[in-house]
């Protein structure tokens, strides 16, 4: 069982590094900032110790790891943070690439990606990762 962060609350101060530790951020925040240089996704991050906030589906793409990651709270089975889109998009999720994220917190996030990493999901039965691909 991964412990939660009990830090007191620590806002990311400059959303434009490319590591982010032992801070607090808003994933649709992210995602403006992100956009606002032409860039739609959140690529080439690496998120240590973070607690990471919704409301946000993320759209789990290449090259994104979990290690010691604490999905949040499914309400009693996994699944309920999980999303599959009906047809070929997923529109309005947060688009993830090349990312990391250690020993990190999610709240009020959802999440999509491949069918692969839906099932990997799935297989925790927790909301934690020890090292998700």
């Amino acid at each position: 069982m991964i412990s939660p962060i009990t830090r007191p609350v620590t806002p990311a101060q400059d959303l434009a590094v490319t590591v982010f530790e032992d801070v607090d951020l808003s994933l649709p925040e992210l995602l403006l900032f992100s956009a606002a240089r032409g860039v739609p996704l959140i690529q080439g991050r690496t998120f240590r110790r973070c607690r990471l906030q919704g409301p946000a589906i993320l759209l789990v793409a290449e090259d994104v790891t979990f290690d010691g990651t604490n999905f949040g709270d499914p309400r009693g089975d996994i699944r309920n943070l999980l999303l599959r889109p009906e047809g070929t998009r997923a529109i309005g999720t947060v688009p993830l690439r090349t990312c990391v994220f250690e020993g990190c917190e999610f709240h009020g996030v959802g999440f999509t990606g491949s069918d692969a990493f839906l099932n990997e999901v799935r297989a925790l039965g927790g909301a934690t990762s020890e090292g998700l691909q």
